[in-house]
């Protein structure tokens, strides 16, 4: 496949323990076309293909992002401390080295 200057590139492949584990966090908080989406993703080797070229691209960055700070907001609730990046071993770590691997692949 050739790619043209300024294209993204199509398809990022996500683990199979992380495609469940953001279909866990996103689908069920972020509409039927989020969930649609990822659980309709093609299981390949290795894991499951996402699509970036999909029109509900955006829109998933965008609940993906919501959610690392949701789950932010919890361990600052629950440490008694406010928080400027994940904290070590979080569900918002995890979620946000998902968002971070898509946004690389899109650069």
């Amino acid at each position: 496949m050739v790619h043209f200057p300024g294209e993204r590139m199509a398809d990022l492949v996500l683990s199979d323990d992380d495609h469940d584990f953001l279909v866990s966090v996103i689908g069920p908080c972020h509409g039927p076309e989020l969930e649609d989406y990822l659980t309709g993703a093609p299981t390949i080797p290795g894991g499951r293909r996402l699509n970036l070229n999909h029109p509900v691209m955006d829109e998933l960055l965008g609940a993906i992002s919501a959610e690392v700070h949701g789950y932010m907001k919890l361990d600052e609730e629950r440490d008694g401390r406010a928080r400027t990046k994940p904290k070590r071993g979080s569900t918002a770590e995890r979620i946000l080295a998902i968002y971070k691997r898509i946004e690389d692949h899109l650069s």
